[in-house]
């Protein structure tokens, strides 16, 4: 079965990986390829939300760290997909690129 996510704006939890944001292109188990990727290093809610849900809905407070854009990602032992917001994949795709990782 196809995930419903794919062609969407999705956070993506990893067991080793960390957390990742971008398009998800593919889905098979716990593998996911995503296109225009960035890393969250470092996440803060905007708006005072809590936790990877309040990511998902409000975006990134200006405190958080992310990588610079990937074209393609392959992630493997993925946990969670989590749907953006309009307003949440904006703020993710606009944040400052963390220059110090």
């Amino acid at each position: 079965m196809k995930s419903p996510l794919i062609g969407k704006f999705v956070i993506v939890r990893c067991h080793n990986a960390g957390v990742h944001a971008g398009v998800l292109v593919d889905n098979d188990g716990r593998e996911a390829i995503i296109k225009d990727s960035r890393r969250l290093w470092y996440w803060k809610p905007a708006n005072g939300k809590k936790f990877l849900d309040g990511v998902s809905v409000a975006g990134l407070d200006e405190s958080s760290k992310v990588s610079c854009v990937v074209a393609c990602r392959h992630l493997t032992e993925t946990c969670e997909f989590i749907l953006c917001t309009d307003e949440a994949a904006e703020s993710i795709r606009s944040a400052r690129e963390d220059v110090n990782r």
